[in-house]
């Protein structure tokens, strides 16, 4: 009777076999759905130890997804500054016999992104260069390297062969930066690189700043001024930056009488008012640049004309003893006003003033 069932369990044997399979295999991936979801809600939560520690579970089920699971991993682990240890992880990865061919680029962008928030721009720029010229997204990620050591050249011509032929904002950042580098040592090359940026982007006032700068730098005022007055007039939001360029003008005359006719159209612009204030300073006229110092506060509704001028009061030369209090006066008002400082508008990074790029994401005209 007993072995009539033999034949029976034999052939029930390996569906048993293949149910318990298919139940650990269910079983794994409701433990890696789990993971990911707790993973997720920890991100979403702004919980990032338990977010580490849900997706580090997640990686060991050693699952077909198991590549996305370790990327997610070091993302993290670099937002929360923790690089070490995203350098570990990448670095495994790239030795790892299960790494599919198809997506060794991916991981070795992640590392120079490791690399370069760690400081370590040449093992950055090493690993990039060499897919740079197939890969964009390791040529766009070797520009910002090549960008955050200053090396403005090297990443306009990267961002060249990016963007290709056409206008090109971006091209007109990087070639006007490296106009300001040039700057101190030959003006005339400064003023090339600032029309090579013009060339890119007719109408970036970055660029056109930097051009007035290096012809206020050759003592052409005329030509600076005009650069000057075309930049305000094609994004306003560049009167914060534009004090270097204007510095550079040794027309002060001319830079009021400019400043004075645009006043006389927006009479209520906070930073016209406190860019006069600065030339007027420059030019001597003391008790005068204090007024337009005060308008400027006054008017000031957006807050970062008063974060610059506080800035501005606690960097300027001290004051001679008539203009002592009135100093005084003016920052007091400064720091009792309220003012937010400028955000990144892609990656959220508060400044300290309006700039041309953050320092954070790299982005370009951030502060919008």
């Amino acid at each position: 009777m007993i072995a009539s069932y033999w034949p029976w369990a034999a052939a029930a044997a390996p569906l048993a076999f293949a149910a318990f399979l298919l139940l650990q295999r269910s079983r794994r991936r409701r433990d890696e759905a789990l993971a990911w979801l707790r993973g997720v809600r920890s991100v979403i939560s702004d919980d990032p130890d338990a977010a580490i520690a849900a997706l580090s579970a997640a990686a060991r089920l050693g699952s077909a997804e198991a590549i996305d699971t370790y990327l997610a991993l070091g993302a993290l682990f670099r937002r929360t500054g923790d690089l070490s240890r995203a350098v570990r992880l990448h670095r495994n990865m790239l030795v790892y016999p299960g790494l599919d061919p198809g997506r060794l680029a991916e991981v070795e962008r992640e590392l120079a992104e490791d690399y370069r928030r760690s400081g370590m721009f040449a093992e950055a720029a090493e690993l990039l260069e060499r897919r740079a010229g197939t890969d964009p997204a390791a040529a766009e990620l070797l520009r910002e390297v090549f960008a955050d050591q200053g090396r403005w050249r090297e990443a306009s011509e990267v961002q060249a062969r990016i963007a290709g032929p056409g206008q090109d904002p971006v091209g007109a950042h990087l070639l006007a930066a490296a106009s300001r580098r040039a700057l101190t040592s030959s003006p005339s090359e400064a003023r090339a690189l600032a029309i090579r940026g013009l060339d890119s982007d007719p109408a970036s006032p970055d660029a056109l700043l930097a051009l007035a700068e290096a012809e206020g730098a050759a003592g052409r005022s005329a030509e600076a001024l005009r650069a000057f007055a075309r930049a305000l007039e094609v994004d306003p939001r560049a009167e914060v930056l534009s004090w270097p360029a204007l510095e550079r003008i040794a027309d002060r005359e001319g830079a009021l009488e400019l400043l004075a006719a645009r006043l006389e159209a927006v009479p209520r612009d906070a930073a016209l008012h406190m860019l006069q204030g600065r030339v007027l300073h420059a030019a001597g006229r003391n008790g005068e640049a204090m007024e337009a110092f005060r308008r400027a506060l006054v008017l000031d509704d957006r807050g970062e004309v008063t974060v610059a001028m506080r800035d501005l009061l606690r960097s300027v030369d001290a004051p001679g003893p008539d203009d002592l209090a009135a100093r005084h006066d003016l920052l007091v008002a400064a720091l009792m006003k309220r003012a937010r400082s400028p955000r990144c508008s892609r990656c959220g990074a508060e400044a300290s003033q309006r700039q041309w790029r953050c320092g954070r994401c790299g982005a370009f005209d951030p502060h919008r």
